[in-house]
């Protein structure tokens, strides 16, 4: 049932690095468990003297119950003091040896009480081969995570009894002794598969707690990594966008030095954009359109605007005078010089773009109308694209507060009464509504970035 080769290498319980954290934490389980054996045993002892008090003498009884309880005195002081050293392989050693002496000795002295205190009476020796049975079955479930502990207790109880039982000269003590030897394989097999049993699955559980631990490695690394791309994806991301950025004020810059505006002009419309913009988000006619991403969108991309003027000749963009009517209509293809440049450069990208589409509704569509007698679609109502919409506003308070050579600079208070006049007719009436509302922060605007 249970081979000898496996019993001596159980017995053994060899302790080395490579199986110290499984054999620590046998050894701590049986720490653990002390107290409640402790009691187990103190109660059998004394129902042991109990039993045989009026078979055997008191002073023997109350002898052999002293040096038990001493025993197990001398015991709880040494697992009191050290039941935490559990963490070097002498440590382990040392409760390993400590639990093997132990449970020898203890189990040594219920097995020779019985053969001095074995009673007469059938009933009685049947009730003590009971209670020695317990003993060595609570034993077999409690000590099987240390198997010599449980071996030396087990056979230093059961073999004294089996043999005291076996030298009683009849047939019913010879098959009583035969049981108690099949009960003590019975035991060694079962105290040796559950021992078998813990070491597989402490194996398995410190396997498993180390690939957790590698994969938790592996996932840091990979998160670090993540990171690290993250960030220079973002550095790039940032760089591109700074590129941009700058690409669209050189290339607006460039069409302004055709014409007589300045600089500043560009800067004055990009924070009307974003002022109107900011105070149209919550409007139910805008709110869908004017998200944070295309809020910034029209900041920036506002300089465009007047991009198509690099390709209206210079006799008719400088032009001191008034324009013909021959030379303003030549004038008016502006948006849409500017607004096909933007689409040329938007059809070589695989899918369309929506921060180059935003850029075309601006340049193409900031000279439409309201009541749809603008140029150059002759765009009406809502189908004016709303960036151009409020383009339109930044666009023509800016040229009516700003000094030209064919005209006066305009006060903020007539800009603002011309733009309320053309509520409805030039501009979207809600548009207006909200310039009107913020018209002191395009003065600040205007005052900042100043000529």
């Amino acid at each position: 049932m249970l081979s000898l080769s496996t019993f001596f290498d159980d017995l053994r319980f060899l302790i080395d690095e490579v199986n110290l954290p499984v054999r620590a934490e046998q050894l701590r389980a049986r720490l653990k468990l002390y107290p409640a054996m402790l009691a187990g045993q103190l109660a059998g002892e004394t129902f042991f003297v109990w039993l045989m008090w009026g078979i055997a003498p008191h002073w023997q009884l109350l002898l052999w119950l002293g040096c038990a309880y001493m025993l197990h005195l001398l015991d709880f002081i040494t697992w009191k003091a050290a039941r935490d050293a559990t963490h070097t392989i002498h440590e382990c050693e040392e409760w390993s040896r400590h639990f093997f002496s132990f449970a020898l000795v203890i189990g040594m002295m219920w097995g020779f009480g019985t053969l001095f205190f074995f009673p007469e009476e059938l009933l009685t020796q049947v009730l003590l081969v009971c209670v020695m049975l317990g003993l060595a079955a609570v034993a077999t479930t409690m000590n099987s995570m240390h198997p010599p502990a449980l071996y030396a207790y087990v056979l230093g109880l059961m073999l004294p009894l089996t043999f005291r039982v076996m030298v009683e000269p009849d047939e019913t003590h010879f098959a009583l002794g035969a049981m108690l030897l099949l009960f003590l394989l019975v035991m060694l097999g079962s105290g040796h598969f559950l021992g078998k049993f813990i070491v597989l699955s402490l194996r398995q559980r410190f396997e498993n707690e180390q690939l957790a631990t590698q994969l938790a490695g592996m996932n840091d690394e990979l998160e670090i990594k993540v990171d690290e791309r993250t960030a220079q994806l973002q550095h790039k991301t940032e760089e591109v966008s700074q590129i941009r950025d700058v690409t669209i004020m050189a290339m607006a810059s460039l069409a302004e030095t055709r014409d007589n505006e300045t600089g500043n002009h560009l800067k004055r419309t990009q924070n009307y954009m974003r002022a109107l913009a900011m105070k149209l988000r919550t409007h139910p006619r805008f709110s869908e359109f004017l998200t944070e991403d295309n809020i910034e969108s029209l900041y920036k991309l506002a300089p465009l605007h007047d991009i198509g003027k690099v390709g209206i000749p210079d006799a008719i963009l400088l032009k001191q005078g008034k324009l013909t009517s021959e030379e303003f209509e030549i004038m008016k293809t502006h948006p849409l010089l500017g607004g096909d440049a933007i689409a040329a450069a938007e059809s070589g990208l695989p899918t369309p773009n929506r921060f180059l589409h935003i850029a075309r509704e601006i340049a193409t569509g900031h000279h439409e109308k309201w009541d749809g007698s603008g140029y150059p679609q002759g765009l009406k109502g809502d189908a004016i694209p709303i960036s151009a919409r409020l383009m339109a506003v930044a666009d023509v308070y800016d040229a009516l507060i700003s000094k030209r050579i064919y005209k006066e600079a305009y006060s903020h208070k007539a800009a603002v009464a011309y733009i309320l006049q053309g509520k409805g007719a030039h501009f979207d009436p809600d548009v207006v509504e909200a310039f009107n509302n913020i018209q002191e922060e395009f003065r600040r605007i205007a005052g900042e970035y100043q000529d």
